[in-house]
């Protein structure tokens, strides 16, 4: 069988950057990667010469909106395959396609195209599965969310979404403070779906509460959630404090430099290690474009945003 080899390459593997390797892959598969100068040529190889680019495991999104002037709230098939292609353009292998506070209309419409979508996806990063971004946030901590679609998490709401997503959501970004989300924490945990705290003001005793029942992640740590809090002359510690505090938390960056500065995310990096700390993109519909104008969520009801000096 036909093997695939990567010469000249700059190896990302857990020992570190690797420059004198060559990877043998059969199958679709990594089988081995030896020195250059141990490599063994055989006469049906195909061996593709990096030039001393990176090598690196391809990215799994697990919180991303669009891209390539695509965005999933859109509605359509040609959105989510376009955002797929784009992204699969830049290293991402499979995404979490996300949703956006929207009418309960849209949302369930995005679970009808999501499936067929899925079914036809052949060219960009495969989909594993929906994140639910809401609507069940703290008004205050809203961020890019609109707020005329923020609701509190009711039973017969959740329930319906649930029967109409039937198994197409992977995780469900949620504020734990709010009256009921302890109570769904349960429900998604039973239906093998994570749930994630974000745009909340919870505090620590909060967080741990909700650690207990079930929300082990915290959406874009940062962003959309509380810091350390003053009542009167006490304070409390938030969010932020709350993913360092307990060590179960598994916290998602906005790697980009902009969301946090370089200097944060090695704080990070070294307060929760590798095995705890999640990369993302959170990328909206722009990502892809360099200037301009582009739009945050549908193109029916989303907002205008500029992007200025690739920002």
């Amino acid at each position: 069988m036909e093997r695939l080899i990567i010469i000249n390459g700059k190896l990302i593997l857990p020992t570190g950057i690797e420059t004198n390797k060559t990877m043998v892959c059969r199958n679709g598969k990594i089988e081995h990667i030896v020195s250059s100068e141990a490599y063994i040529p055989q006469a049906d190889d195909r061996i593709i010469d990096a030039n001393q680019q990176y090598v690196s495991p391809g990215f799994i999104d697990i919180h991303i909106h669009g891209g390539g002037g695509h965005d999933f709230m859109d509605g359509t098939v040609e959105a989510f395959l376009g955002v797929a292609e784009t992204h699969a353009k830049y290293g991402t292998t499979a995404m979490v396609p996300t949703t956006l506070t929207s009418t309960n209309e849209e949302l369930m419409t995005t679970f009808a195209v999501y499936q067929k979508a899925k079914s036809l996806n052949k060219k960009g990063a495969q989909f594993i599965g929906l994140h639910l971004e809401g609507p069940y946030f703290a008004p205050s901590q809203k961020g890019a969310q609109d707020e005329r679609y923020i609701v509190p998490p009711r039973r017969e709401h959740y329930e319906k979404i649930l029967e109409k997503a039937n198994g197409s959501i992977l995780r469900w970004s949620v504020a734990p403070e709010l009256e009921g989300a302890m109570e769904l924490g349960r429900r998604l945990m039973r239906e093998g779906i994570l749930p994630s705290i974000g745009h909340s003001d919870a505090v620590y005793e909060t967080a741990l509460e909700a650690f207990e029942n079930g929300y082990t992640h915290l959406t874009h740590f940062y962003s959309g959630m509380s810091g350390l809090v003053r009542k009167n002359s006490y304070r409390f510690p938030g969010l932020i404090e709350s993913g360092y505090m307990e060590d179960g938390f598994t916290v998602e960056v906005i790697a980009d430099g902009c969301h946090l500065p370089i200097s944060m995310l090695k704080y990070v990096y070294t307060a929760k290690g590798p095995s705890k700390t999640v990369l993302v993109t959170d990328a909206i519909r722009g990502a892809g474009q360099t200037e301009g104008h582009t739009i945050i969520g549908s193109l029916k009801n989303g907002y205008e945003v500029f992007i200025e000096d690739g920002v």
